[in-house]
This record gives C-alpha cells, sequence and structure tokens, in this order.
C-alpha cells in the first residue's frame, strides 16, 4: 500500500516542475511540440529494454516508461504532469496507447530541459546545495516504501526524476522568471487600458454564526447581539471562519457568494438577520459594513496588475526557453 503523504509529495514535487509558484505551467500547450510531430511508436509488442527515444544521445526505453507508467497506476503522477497530446484520432486502438504517449513526452521534456540547462555556464549545476531537498525526498521516499523502490534501478529512476525536476525549478526562478517582472510604466498602462475591471459593485462585509439546526439556532438567536456577535459565532458556529475570524465573511457583491447573503444588502450596519436556512444550516447574519460602488484607484489595483503582467511574462519566457531548448537539444525515435 502507497504511503498517503508520499504520494502528495510525490505529487507535489513533480507536477510541472513544482505545485508552487510554477504551478501554472501546468496548463500551458506549448510543451514539447516538436515531439507530437514524430513518429513515437505505440506501445503495442515493445521488447523489454527496448528504446523509445533519445534525448541528446541519452535513450528512454521501454522499462523507463513502465516505470513511469506504474508510478501513475499508484496515483503518484498528477495530472499536471502528463504533458498534452494532439488528437490522435484512430492511430492508437488501445486506450493505454495514448495514456503512454502522454508519460513519455512529459520524459522527453523533462530531460531535454535538464540537457539544456546543463549547457548554461552562469548557471552551477554541480553546486551540492542544489540536491539536498531532492536527495533528502528520494531517501525518506525509499524509506516509507521499501517495495515500490526495492530495486537499486528503481532507486536510481526515483532520484533522477526527483532531481531533474528540482534542478529545473531552480533554473527557472534563478535564470527565467528574474526577467519578468513588471515595470511601473507597464502597469500604468495597463490601468488605463482595462478600467472597467477595477470597477467594484456594491459590497458588504458581515458576520455569521452558522448552526447545524433550527433548536440550535433559536437558542443562539436569543442571546447573541452586536457586541458579542464575534465571540458567539467563535464558540457556536459550524462554519470555519467562525473559529478562525469571529464569522468575518467578505467584502463581497451579490452574485459572489451563496444567496442567503443578499438580505445583507437590505440590512442597516449592527442589524442582525432572522434565521436563514440554506443548504450548509441555519444562519444568522449581522451587517458589519457596506461599501458603495467605486473604482479602484491605480494603487489599490497595482498589485492585481503586477500579477496578471507578471503571469503573462513568465509564460512568454518559458515560451522561449522551451522553443530554444527543443531547437538545441537533439530528441530521435529509432523510427524516424
Amino acid at each position: 500500500m502507497i504511503d498517503s503523504s508520499l504520494k502528495r509529495r510525490l505529487i507535489i514535487a513533480g507536477a510541472c516542475f513544482s505545485a508552487g509558484i510554477v504551478a501554472w505551467l501546468a496548463v500551458n500547450g506549448y510543451k514539447i511540440a516538436e515531439v507530437r510531430n514524430r513518429d513515437i511508436p505505440n506501445f503495442e509488442n515493445l521488447r523489454h529494454g527496448s528504446t523509445l527515444v533519445e534525448v541528446a544521445g541519452a535513450p528512454i526505453d521501454s522499462d523507463d516508461l513502465e516505470w513511469e507508467y506504474n508510478l501513475h497506476l499508484k496515483g503518484m503522477v498528477g495530472p499536471g504532469e502528463m504533458t498534452p497530446i494532439p488528437d490522435l484520432g484512430n492511430k492508437f486502438e488501445k486506450e493505454l496507447s495514448p495514456l503512454k504517449q502522454s508519460l513519455l513526452a512529459g520524459m522527453i521534456e523533462r530531460k531535454a530541459l535538464f540537457k539544456y540547462l546543463q549547457q548554461d555556464k552562469k548557471f552551477d549545476i554541480e553546486d551540492p546545495s542544489r540536491y539536498t531537498a531532492c536527495l533528502k525526498e528520494w531517501q525518506t521516499s525509499i524509506e516509507e516504501n521499501p517495495g515500490l523502490f526495492g530495486s537499486s534501478r528503481s532507486r536510481e529512476l526515483l532520484k533522477n526524476r526527483l532531481c531533474e525536476r528540482s534542478i529545473i525549478l531552480q533554473y527557472v526562478e534563478a535564470r527565467i522568471f528574474p526577467l519578468t517582472e513588471p515595470r511601473e510604466t507597464e502597469i500604468t498602462e495597463y490601468y488605463k487600458n482595462h478600467l472597467p475591471e477595477f470597477r467594484l459593485p456594491p459590497q458588504a462585509i458581515v458576520r455569521q454564526v452558522v448552526l447545524p439546526d433550527e433548536p440550535a439556532a433559536r437558542r443562539v438567536k436569543r442571546e447573541i447581539n452586536q457586541h458579542n456577535f464575534a465571540e458567539m459565532a467563535r464558540k457556536h458556529s459550524i462554519a470555519p471562519e467562525g473559529e478562525t475570524s469571529g464569522g468575518k465573511v467578505g467584502p463581497f457583491a451579490k452574485g459572489d457568494v451563496p444567496a442567503v447573503f443578499d438580505v445583507s444588502f437590505e440590512m442597516q450596519p449592527g442589524q442582525i438577520s432572522e434565521i436563514l436556512k440554506s443548504t450548509y444550516g441555519f444562519h444568522i447574519i449581522m451587517l458589519q459594513e457596506k461599501r458603495p460602488r467605486r473604482e479602484l484607484s491605480l494603487k489599490e489595483a497595482t498589485p492585481k496588475i503586477r500579477a496578471v503582467l507578471l503571469a503573462k511574462r513568465k509564460d512568454e519566457e518559458y515560451r522561449k526557453w522551451l522553443e530554444s531548448a527543443l531547437n538545441s537539444i537533439p530528441i530521435t525515435s529509432p523510427r524516424s
């Protein structure tokens, strides 16, 4: 049985190099475009250890792919790691062939990018500190699942998988993404050209207590007032924000939250609602603040604009880097 914490760690460590700042890579559609057009074989009747593809002369064989496929079957490969492939039509009749195609394309991408960054003299890939995290992850994985990673070959494949992705992430953070910080002039220009995005509708901030049944709601309603509302929310509410923030919800606009909160737009600050029923339970709501329709200032909008521009620039820089890598690293198939 695979330890669930290991599943989470392998998926998080692997998916698109990381589930952290480069998680956006999982949804772009430009992965390994060159490989898609190659004659990568189907996977019927493959011989044990037969070479599928060579990346800069380094082979990926059928056993490597089978090992990756087994990780996928055990839930240790996240969907973000599976490189999208085009519609294959009737080219591969068996369902497993497209799945293995996608897994193989992801392996090729990882190997190609790792080979490419090894050529960058400004990035010290030999620095032992770069391998600290992935080697620790590797050791923990083996200790927790000795049956899955019992052979020396399986352990070596796991180490390569974890460390290649870790090093690629470090390279992207150090050499690609620092080039993407938007300038103040770009932020100002975006703000001027997208003003409708920064016009906020009327909003409300409320506190709520959510009870599991109507008798409990009635008991709380008899005792609650605007002065003890936050305390009562922490003590009685079954909603998560009860304990964490005294039942505070918002700011929100109509339509942003369940319809039970619409009543808050008809209330006055400090007013407490009657008991309101929803699929979540029985609510008691107090309006804390109303905010009129307004337009965010450039200063207020800057964090959002910066995030939008940064994501776009990262996307562009990663595309260029990927294209450069694929153009310079030879990827060949024995059947090409």
